[in-house]
């Protein structure tokens, strides 16, 4: 599957992808704004191992990819039409990676990377069972682009083909997390039909501990 959007060109994820789709959830990883020089989570790798690479490792059939004219990759849409089974996937495939990269490198070479970690645990914790939305809304997408292909319709692109796949393996409805503060998501998911579910506390990142994650979701017709 291919499409075209102005410079950009949009087709199916591969396990190739996966460099490229590891520097755009850097470059977007903080909020929706660029980590980069930030200070904050310096490791690459694990963070990459923590928030995307999943997706274009094992289960590329539910990912798609905006590439620009020289074939890099300029945003993605990532996800699953099972969010229960994902993550018992996650936790088979890729807890032993992430362990071993904080274990080995992590904890020496990037110390604040390792704290933050740590926090990320505790707060993932904090949010509780999510067997109600699972119930409801059993897929679940993660969107990024970089800050120079935003607001030209890559996104809307995006999300059309993750919800044509999904409507096509017949799922009820999709949900995703973000926070307060990336406030040029907000209303683009709501534009595309997304409602608020829950209000997810406390804020993901340590040094903005009152940001709030927020719970999106949608339904889902012609089942």
């Amino acid at each position: 599957m291919n499409c075209h959007s102005g410079p950009l060109r949009f087709r199916a994820a591969e396990r190739d992808d996966a460099g490229g789709i590891a520097d755009v959830c850097y470059r977007t990883g903080y909020h929706g704004e660029d980590l980069e020089g930030s200070g904050r989570f310096d490791d690459r790798r694990l963070f990459a191992l923590l928030f995307a690479l999943y997706y274009p490792l094992y289960e590329p059939e539910n990912a798609f990819v905006a590439v620009d004219e020289n074939g890099r990759v300029a945003g993605y849409i990532l996800g699953t039409t099972d969010s229960r089974a994902q993550a018992r996937r996650f936790r088979r495939r890729m807890l032993p990676r992430i362990l071993l990269r904080a274990l080995a490198v992590s904890w020496w070479r990037y110390p604040e990377s390792f704290r933050t970690l740590s926090h990320f645990s505790r707060v993932s914790a904090a949010h509780g069972a999510m067997d109600d939305v699972f119930e409801r809304h059993p897929a679940h997408l993660h969107i990024n682009l970089l800050a120079g292909h935003q607001r030209g319709g890559a996104g809307s692109v995006l999300i059309d083909l993750f919800e044509a796949r999904v409507r096509a393996a017949g799922v009820a409805g999709i949900h995703l997390s973000t926070s307060e503060l990336n406030i040029k998501a907000l209303p683009f998911y709501r534009k595309h039909g997304y409602a608020l579910e829950r209000i997810l506390s406390p804020g993901l990142w340590p040094d903005a501990p009152h940001a709030r994650g927020m719970l999106f979701v949608k339904s889902l017709s012609g089942r």
